[in-house]
C-alpha cells in the first residue's frame, strides 16, 4: 500500500511539473507575440467628450417679435412672428446673446425674401424654419466655430 501512495504523489508532482511548464510557455508566447507586434502598450482611451459639454435642452426667445411686411398681389401684407433657438450648448446660447443684432438682421432679411415661400408653398413655414436654423448655424459657425444649436422655432406665426 505504501506503493501506491509513493506512485500518486510522484504522478501529482509530474502533473504540476508539467503544468507549471505549459503555463511559462503560453505566457512567454504571449510576451514574444507581443514583442513581435509592436511592444507598444495601447494608448488609454479618454473618457473625456471631444466637443462641449451637452447638457438638457435650453431654449432662448428672440425677443421682441420679428414684424415684417411685404406686398402680395397688390396689398401690403404683415408677418409676425414669435422666434425661440433650441440648443443643448449654453455656450452657443450665450454667443446668439453676444450677436442678437446680427441673428436678428440675417432674420429678418431671410423673412422678407422668402415671404412668397410661405404664400405660396403648403409647406412653406417649415422650409421657412429650416432656413431661418441654417441662418442661425452660419452665424455660429463665423462667430465661435460650431453651429451651436438644434432647431429655430416658430412659437408664434401670424399672417394678414
Amino acid at each position: 500500500m505504501a506503493q501506491d501512495g509513493d506512485k500518486t504523489a510522484k504522478k501529482g508532482k509530474k502533473g504540476l511539473v508539467i503544468g507549471a511548464l505549459a503555463g511559462v510557455l503560453v505566457l512567454g508566447g504571449g510576451a514574444g507575440a507581443f514583442l513581435f507586434m509592436g511592444g507598444e502598450p495601447a494608448e488609454p482611451v479618454s473618457t473625456e467628450p471631444a466637443g462641449p459639454v451637452l447638457g438638457p435642452v435650453q431654449y432662448l426667445e428672440l425677443a421682441p417679435s420679428f414684424i415684417v411686411n411685404f406686398p402680395h398681389q397688390g396689398r401690403q401684407r404683415f408677418l409676425q412672428a414669435s422666434i425661440s433657438v433650441m440648443s443643448r450648448d449654453p455656450q452657443a446660447l450665450e454667443a446668439v446673446t453676444q450677436h442678437m443684432p446680427v441673428v436678428r438682421h440675417n432674420l429678418i432679411n431671410l423673412l422678407n425674401a422668402q415671404m412668397l415661400l410661405v404664400f405660396e408653398d403648403p409647406t412653406g413655414i417649415e422650409l421657412l424654419r429650416q432656413l431661418a436654423t441654417q441662418e442661425v448655424k452660419q452665424v455660429l459657425m463665423r462667430e465661435i466655430g460650431r453651429e451651436g444649436i438644434e432647431e429655430v422655432l416658430f412659437t408664434n406665426f401670424v399672417m394678414q
